[in-house]
């Protein structure tokens, strides 16, 4: 009986030493040296950008002068890169797909298509359905901001602040249209917002960005991520202010 207690015992301690090293361990430091090693097309690794205690964002070169994009996630003890890419056009992470504060704009944009800075937007079409034989009618909404290449080619930022609101706003209103809680825990609410960009170079003029957004990009199920498509000038609305 004694030596089943200490054998129980014993298993007990390399269960829970098992569960802190694959599961409650901090992160190592994330190196450059990293990325060489699991990324084999590397030419050069430009930054590692931390994003929170478990992610990090790193911007590259390819051997093929891509400018390039990886994500990577601490998991299982060990550095796991989530998403690889050869476009370097904006994308949008969602850490928590409820929680707009935690949505991130990343980019890392090719110098050779000198853009000085794009326009980025928040989009909704405007749209009128009839659920349930009840009107519902939502007007357009389209807000802007810019994201600054002159200094660096790449990088990543929260969204502003009133786009959070607005994101958030409309995370309710679908919602309701769920009302069963467990179906809104397995399936991830659809979001009727979308993002849109227009690169410009530095004399305000459109400039052709073939070089940041021609390749490929490859991503799992553990990232939650929304790619984000140049937009036509003629696509925007504007205001019409009479004098």
């Amino acid at each position: 009986m004694k030596r089943k207690r200490i054998i129980g015992l014993l298993g007990l301690v390399v269960l829970l030493f098992l569960i802190y090293y694959f599961y409650l361990a901090k992160p190592t430091t994330f190196t450059k040296t990293d990325t060489f090693k699991r990324y084999s097309e590397v030419n050069e690794v430009l930054d590692v950008i931390e994003i929170d205690e478990r992610r990090v964002f790193v911007p590259i070169v390819t051997n093929e002068n891509e400018y390039g994009m990886s994500l990577w996630l601490w998991k299982n003890h060990k550095w796991n890169m989530e998403f690889d890419s050869t476009v370097g056009g904006p994308m949008v992470i969602k850490l928590k797909s409820t929680d707009p504060s935690s949505y991130k704009v990343f980019w890392n944009i090719h110098p050779r298509d000198q853009i000085s800075y794009g326009e980025f937007y928040l989009l909704r079409d405007r749209n009128y359905r009839i659920t349930d034989e009840i009107g519902n009618y939502n007007p357009r909404l389209q807000m802007k901001t810019i994201l600054d290449f002159e200094e660096k080619p790449y990088g990543i930022m929260d969204l502003p602040k009133d786009w959070q609101s607005v994101i958030m706003a409309s995370i309710k209103v679908e919602e309701t249209k769920q009302p069963d809680s467990i179906f809104q825990n397995m399936f991830p609410v659809i979001q009727d917002v979308y993002f849109g960009w227009i690169p410009y170079n530095n004399e305000h003029k459109r400039q052709d960005s073939r070089a940041t957004m021609v390749g490929g990009a490859s991503w799992g199920g553990s990232v939650d991520l929304q790619p984000v498509g140049e937009i036509q000038e003629e696509e925007l609305e504007y205001l019409k202010i009479e004098e």
